[in-house]
């Protein structure tokens, strides 16, 4: 007796057009932005720039965060990786 495999092949997935996420603007001048997410101690925090007019926000679960409290929140965190390359 053989068993089916419940799992596609990745036949059909693959064939499927991908769902595409909603284009963000920019706040200055209107054109489409870049977002770059990134997770850090669990949260997850976005920075959107644009190509055309420079323009760089940040933003904390969907809400615009300044960029001088993400920054006071890192610096407040204990820093894990850091090696002590002095006492080599």
């Amino acid at each position: 007796m053989t068993k089916k495999n419940p799992r596609s092949t990745g036949t059909q997935d693959a064939n499927r057009p991908a769902a595409k996420t909603p284009e963000v603007r920019c706040t200055g001048c209107g054109e489409s932005v870049v977002e770059i997410n990134l997770l850090i101690d669990g949260e997850e925090l976005t920075m959107r720039s644009c190509s055309n007019c420079d323009n760089r926000s940040w933003h904390r679960g969907g809400a615009p965060v300044e960029l001088g409290g993400i920054l006071a929140d890192l610096s407040s965190s204990p820093t894990r990786y850091r090696r002590d390359l002095a006492s080599r």
